[in-house]
């Protein structure tokens, strides 16, 4: 889909921009004399391709984007947009910006106290389907925690030598924590109760001890699937399809083991907390390393650098 793209620029300078701008051929070009307020200046509106999305960053570079008496600039989706150019628009493919990605990644990781209760649920959640031996309850733990986004924020922090790093540290700590309390809880109930804190006893199509021995081994197998898995999800978030990611959180494992680790305590099975902390650990570094190679890749055909 095509963006809007709005930019201020001090009125000395519009002719400049515009003149730049307008050798990309936008689909359309628009300037507003005057019309912004705060910061002072005229408004400069275009719609283009995500393909010449790039090429108008680039371009803002130049003019000082995000500096004093620079240019200061949003984008957005249009609804629609009917222009001779309909049919190309409707197959682009998705794109974004360094400064949407991280806009959008700050929204979707930054642990409110909203989502941090959604992980707390999610680590309750998981920790029943344990106990209970039912597989699929798990993997519903796994869909509705948003876990992916705080460790694609810190990398991108990192690639980008920018601040978001920091933001995305604390919320990875804030987001697992509440998991770990939530599998916790349960684990304490169910010793409670008179069961195991792993096993609530009651029949299911699974043993909860194999669901407890599947996510505390760590194979090849599952190393490939959540390396492919976290590259999959640097690239869901590059495309902006940030929604997607719930699916690769049920390819990885980051949920149930981090769930299982203080339940495995409640147990008093160190040996059984340690696999499960190991398998959670090697979980964080392919979902690290997956979204630094993506991001790495696309800030190097990007060539441009968000701002710090």
């Amino acid at each position: 889909m095509a963006r809007t793209v709005q930019l201020t620029v001090a009125s000395e300078r519009t002719a400049a921009l515009l003149e730049e701008l307008d050798e990309l051929e936008p689909h359309t070009l628009r300037v507003h004399r005057g019309a912004s307020l705060r910061p002072p200046g005229d408004l400069v509106s275009l719609e283009v391709s995500n393909e010449r999305l790039g090429q108008v960053m680039r371009v803002a570079d130049r003019h000082g984007l995000g500096e004093a008496n620079g240019i200061a600039l949003s984008t957005a989706e249009p609804l629609s947009l009917v222009s001779h150019g309909y049919t190309a628009l409707s197959r682009e493919e998705g794109g974004t910006t360094w400064e949407e990605l991280e806009l959008a990644m700050s929204q979707d990781s930054t642990m409110t106290g909203d989502r941090l209760v959604v992980m707390l649920i999610a680590g309750a959640i998981a920790g029943l389907g344990i106990v209970s031996g039912t597989v699929h309850v798990v993997v519903g733990a796994m869909i509705i925690a948003p876990g992916f986004q705080p460790f694609a924020r810190l990398v991108l922090g990192i690639v980008n030598r920018s601040r978001t790093w920091a933001g995305g540290l604390q919320d990875v700590i804030s987001a697992y924590g509440a998991v770990v309390l939530g599998s916790a809880v349960v684990a304490v109930a169910s010793s409670m109760l008179g069961h195991s804190a792993l096993d609530s006893g009651g029949e299911s199509y699974l043993g909860a001890d194999q669901l407890v021995a599947y996510w505390s081994t760590t194979t090849w197998v599952g190393i490939a699937v959540g390396a492919i898995a976290a590259v999959c999800g640097g690239l869901l978030l590059a495309i902006n399809r940030t929604v997607l990611t719930a699916g690769v959180m049920v390819a990885l494992a980051l949920v149930p083991t981090a769930a299982l680790v203080p339940m495995a305590l409640i147990a008093r099975d160190p040996g059984l907390a340690g696999r499960a902390g190991l398998r959670f650990l090697i979980e964080v570094g392919l979902v690290v390393l997956g979204s630094a190679l993506v991001f790495g890749f696309k800030r190097h055909q990007d060539r441009r650098s968000m701002a710090e």
